[in-house]
């Protein structure tokens, strides 16, 4: 039995095909179908909040582990039911994914792979390997974690930090999350606060790019 979360890549990343509008693949329907693989002996969570910004998540499983959790699962037993206005901005979402998905995620790749070639070229470095719109970016001073985040917020940035124990020491740093939302201007103003914040917060430097496709 495998557990697979796939909370971000839910409504982003899918399946590959010739017609597909970016590496991120089509349709928006998962990891799974992403790398091609089934759903025997598999336990697949995913989330709405992600690409849908709903607060809805599912499971899904096999019978068996179906009827365990439904007995057995805390969460599950002492719940109620979703909010109607997630299952509204829910099912809105996948509508929009229908209409603009693919427009959106070829937007979403190319604003992302505009930033990790940006903070290249500021010499600056990232742990994203994938070219998937998640971006950490490393201090090389764990203890400038929350004064970074702040600094980035008074000039218009919000990025999550992400502070050890969390990660390790050497993995503490921000978080940049690009989306399709985003404009041009506004990763070019990222990337020139970027610059400005490593002359104060030192920053992990370049060592290679990830593979953008």
């Amino acid at each position: 039995m495998l557990y697979v979360d796939d909370a971000h890549g839910f409504g982003v990343v899918g399946e590959r095909g010739p017609d597909e509008s970016s590496p991120y693949g089509s349709r928006g329907n998962g990891i799974v179908r992403h790398l091609g693989t089934g759903y025997d002996n598999l336990v697949l969570v995913g989330g709405f909040s992600k690409a849908y910004s709903s607060l809805l998540a599912f499971v899904a499983c096999p019978t068996e582990v179906k009827e365990y959790l439904k007995s057995a699962a805390g969460p599950y037993i002492f719940s109620g039911p979703s909010p109607v206005a997630s299952l509204a901005t829910g099912l809105v979402g996948l509508r929009v994914n229908e209409r603009r998905g693919e427009a959106l995620r070829a937007t979403l790749h190319r604003l992302t792979s505009r930033f990790l070639a940006g903070l290249r070229g500021l010499g600056l470095g990232t742990l994203n390997t994938s070219g998937f719109p998640i971006v950490e970016i490393p201090l090389l001073d764990a203890d400038n974690a929350d004064p970074l985040g702040r600094f980035l917020y008074e000039h218009g940035v919000f990025a999550s930090v992400v502070p050890f124990p969390v990660v390790p020491r050497d993995e503490v740093g921000v978080r940049v999350q690009i989306t399709a939302a985003n404009t041009d201007d506004e990763i070019d103003h990222l990337l020139a606060v970027l610059a400005e914040a490593a002359a104060r917060f030192p920053l992990v430097a370049a060592t290679g790019g990830p593979d953008l496709g």
